[in-house]
């Protein structure tokens, strides 16, 4: 039996081709930053998980393959949220994809 994959949530009050990004949203509990990377997007959690400091205004490297938290320059991959230079500590990450007008995310697990 193959697994279901999890529903994947639209992100209210985001217009793919008005919005300013990051762009601020919610998928179930978790409050996310949507990030606008090239054609696509990818979701983060809003909040780096070793201070818990904003990442709104975070750098993307790595030809955006990876988020650096300006605070103490932690840095994650976007495709699974593992630390690169910050040992025990993981971001959550969310796929984000456009449907018509909207866009639409679920987390990476």
């Amino acid at each position: 039996q193959v697994p279901v994959a999890p529903d994947w949530q639209v992100l209210e009050g985001i217009d793919p081709d008005t919005a300013e990004f990051p762009a601020l949203s919610r998928v179930g509990e978790d409050r996310i930053l949507v990030l606008k990377i090239g054609d696509g997007f990818r979701g983060v959690e809003r909040s780096c998980p070793h201070q818990q400091r904003s990442l709104h205004d975070a750098f993307l490297q790595g030809g955006n393959t990876m988020i650096r938290c300006r605070w103490h320059n932690y840095v994650f991959r976007l495709n699974d949220g593992k630390a690169v230079n910050c040992p025990g500590f993981r971001l959550k990450v969310f796929e984000v994809r456009r449907e018509g007008g909207a866009l639409m995310a679920r987390a990476v697990k």
